[in-house]
């Protein structure tokens, strides 16, 4: 399809879908019982979980860089998957207060998003970058990794990342502390000790690439 007339069709399926979605998503909110776990930037139906995104098909519309249309304390468990990097510093925070606002006492956010921190230290480590987990998926995915340097083009320069805000663990603790979050640990990529977020990630095949950090209200 030709890019200009995909960008044309996507943007009157954003119209016309976006107030419908944000109806559905209000509806659901209220409907969930409480407290209830909350996805943000979620492709597909999970059960047990409301699923949000800002797509121009998504059944449920969430602007999570803006004011939930949630009550305080309202939900047990946010989970976002590769959104953060897509978002300015400024909206990154906007939305981890509004998660933290929304959960209850106790409850916990999980949050993945690619390591920048590991990323460099495989260009460092040179050629051997080339044989690294990470460097075989974005092969994987159609992307040029000839050189180590590739392997740190990639997560801050592809998929629109170079207009959003990039992780390490460091920062992304600072961060969530800052919105009010407490005991941040790092986690293996689709494990963690609450039932309810694990098994969830996707990107469980990239190797230490990936970031896995869970927080508590």
């Amino acid at each position: 399809m030709n890019p200009t007339f995909r960008k044309l069709a996507r943007a009157v399926v954003l119209t016309g879908n976006t107030p419908l979605a944000r109806a559905r998503a209000r509806r659901a909110f209220a409907t969930a019982p409480r407290p209830f776990k909350l996805e943000v930037g979620g492709l597909s139906p999970r059960e047990g979980w409301v699923v949000t995104n800002v797509n121009a098909v998504t059944r449920l519309y969430l602007d999570a860089t803006s004011t939930w249309p949630l009550e305080q304390s309202s939900l047990s468990h946010v989970y976002s998957d590769n959104v953060i990097e897509h978002l300015t510093l400024d909206a990154t925070r906007r939305m981890l207060r509004e998660a933290h606002r929304c959960l209850a006492p106790g409850g916990i956010i999980r949050l993945i998003t690619p390591d920048v921190r590991a990323h460099v230290e495989m260009y460092l480590s040179g050629a051997t970058a080339l044989d690294e987990a990470a460097a075989r998926h974005y092969r994987d995915l159609g992307l040029v990794v000839e050189h180590p340097i590739d392997v740190l083009r990639i997560p801050i320069g592809a998929f629109g990342h170079h207009e959003g805000y990039v992780f390490d663990l460091e920062t992304l603790t600072v961060e969530l502390e800052a919105a009010g979050f407490t005991d941040v640990v790092r986690t293996p990529t689709g494990q963690s000790e609450h039932p309810e977020l694990s098994g969830l990630d996707v990107r469980t095949s990239e190797g230490g690439a990936q970031l896995s950090v869970e927080a508590r209200r």
